[in-house]
């Protein structure tokens, strides 16, 4: 079997367990009302996830994701209230001013030949700032309004028990696959952060590449904040807060490997609904919020550590058959 699906069905199995232990555990956890909750819930930062996979895909990393999701989110806050624009329009807008931001990153990354870690930590104080800029204000005074623009409170509705949110993601999600496995650009993609130098004597333009990768990141999450802003049905300066190590976490405990050249959406999605089977599961046993929040870094440690093991372990069998290939070259020449 490969390695690839290997890693995909650990993480299968691993979040199958995690269901089992808390479907047996608690009587309201395989019920269809709270299975269409998990789904709802994973969408948001699974959304981001596809993004920032193929950004972590080019062995990048982006932590300015929730910043980016509140900066979209209070300039749909403050385009309503204050200019009361049609939701079509603020919707654009709202994406706009993420694919603006994650354009921004790339070009930092890029052209500027700032780390991603550097980079992407600067432009997240420099966006979650800009969102106490862009709040909304009374004699003074930041106010947070509830949304009532029907069409973006739509987008916070469901058909038939099955959220928009939910479907979203999931055409989001079949399409980043489609596009890391069938297109030009998911080989270009899967090259830079194989080896970034030899993608780059065969030709691939990498920074043109990682500026993509980054801009559908950021186009992503202005999406990710319509759907967010309409699910919570107001807006707040600390909306999106921390959302950046969710879909990290995410994107990780799917497969994708933090060097780079591994992974894909489908592990992604896997990983997405992972924390929020987690986050659910946890909410069950009524525990305090410290206990909660202890709980769920512990897991996402385990799984963490994990997949730095495994990596290392497929790293190490690669290098080791590169080796036997070359001793039993070396012994035909002789």
């Amino acid at each position: 079997m490969r390695q690839e699906n290997i890693r995909r069905l650990i993480s299968v199995v691993s979040l199958v367990l995690m269901m089992l232990i808390f479907g047996v555990t608690s009587s309201s956890f395989f019920t269809v009302g709270n299975i269409l909750n998990i789904l709802r819930e994973c969408a948001i930062s699974g959304t981001i996830a596809v993004g920032v996979a193929f950004v972590i895909i080019t062995a990048g990393i982006d932590l300015s994701t929730g910043a980016i999701v509140g900066l979209a989110s209070m300039i749909c806050a403050n385009l309503m209230y204050y200019y009361n624009l049609p939701a079509p329009v603020i919707m654009l807008i709202a994406i706009a001013t993420g694919t603006l931001c994650g354009g921004l990153n790339g070009f930092i990354v890029t052209k500027l030949r700032v780390p991603e870690f550097i980079a992407t930590l600067s432009t997240q104080y420099l966006f979650r700032s800009m969102v106490f800029v862009f709040a909304i204000r009374e004699a003074g005074v930041i106010t947070n309004k509830k949304i009532t623009n029907p069409g973006i409170l739509l987008m916070g509705g469901s058909v038939n028990g099955f959220y928009l949110v939910t479907m979203a993601f999931l055409l989001i999600a079949i399409i980043g696959q489609i596009i890391l496995k069938k297109t030009k650009l998911g080989v270009y993609i899967y090259s830079t952060g194989a080896n970034r130098k030899s993608a780059e004597l065969s030709g691939i333009n990498t920074e043109k590449i990682k500026i993509i990768v980054f801009t559908i990141t950021g186009f992503l999450c202005g999406i990710a904040a319509i759907f967010e802003i309409g699910r919570v049905g107001s807006v707040t300066t600390d909306l999106g807060v921390s959302l950046e190590f969710e879909v990290i976490a995410a994107v990780v405990v799917g497969g994708c490997a933090f060097c780079g050249g591994r992974g894909d959406i489908f592990g992604t999605v896997i990983g997405a609904i992972f924390m929020a089977v987690l986050q659910n599961g946890i909410l069950k046993y009524h525990m305090p919020t410290a206990a909660q929040l202890v709980i769920k870094g512990v897991v996402i440690v385990i799984m963490i550590i994990f997949d730095s093991v495994y990596n290392n372990m497929v790293q190490k069998r690669i290098q080791q058959k590169a080796k036997d290939v070359e001793m039993k070259m070396a012994g035909g020449e002789a």
